[in-house]
């Protein structure tokens, strides 16, 4: 995991062993994320990355806005060595304010999911990928799944700062003294504007 704030990416890697033996199949991650964390469609696009997300997509709503559903991103990679590594992008939603002097709000993701989905020759594998995981229109042609088990990432936690409670009155002074300020500014402007219209007006008459 390489933490930036709020913004952060995950980074999988998945060590493929007898890669030889799924030549037909594709290979897949599958991460299940908490509804703390949003992913970006359009970031994910211009990483180059195939996937499929089911979940909120709503990018602006805070946690207090946000239910308990998880989300779901399911990518497909390249399997062009015998080491994939796959970077997705994160971002963390403004949590639930706390009280304290520095609080945080801690996220755990679970480890991401990475399988094989293979046409329906390969007899020998599962039928079946997982009870939980919602259906994904890009497993549609795969009928045999294979969990692979050589897979690695970096500590799935964030230690995500949230807003202070005791700082509210402080937050709402100061949102009403700014408020003010830029509505007594925009009169004053508004009068030197039509004051000097004015004055041009009375010139040409």
């Amino acid at each position: 995991m390489q933490a930036k704030g709020f913004h952060t990416n995950l980074s999988t890697r998945i060590s493929l062993h007898a890669r030889h033996e799924y030549s037909a199949c594709d290979l897949f991650i599958l991460y299940e994320l908490p509804p703390d964390v949003i992913i970006d469609s359009f970031e994910l696009n211009n990483h180059g990355l195939q996937f499929e997300f089911v979940g909120n997509a709503n990018l602006e709503l805070p946690m207090a806005g946000v239910g308990n559903e998880a989300g779901w991103v399911l990518v497909a990679a390249k399997p062009e060595g015998e080491v994939v590594l796959v970077d997705v992008p994160l971002h963390m939603r403004y949590g639930v304010p706390g009280e304290g002097h520095n609080p945080r709000h801690i996220i755990q993701l679970h480890p991401p999911t990475c399988f094989w989905g293979c046409p329906s020759s390969y007899k020998s594998l599962d039928s079946t990928f997982s009870s939980r995981s919602p259906e994904f229109a890009m497993l549609n042609a795969s009928t045999h799944f294979k969990i692979i088990e050589h897979t690695t990432s970096s500590p799935l936690s964030l230690n995500i700062p949230v807003g202070n409670m005791n700082h509210i009155l402080y937050i709402e002074l100061g949102t009403v003294v700014v408020t003010l300020f830029a509505f007594v500014y925009i009169t004053l402007r508004c009068w030197a504007v039509s004051k000097t219209l004015c004055s041009a007006h009375l010139k040409m008459q």
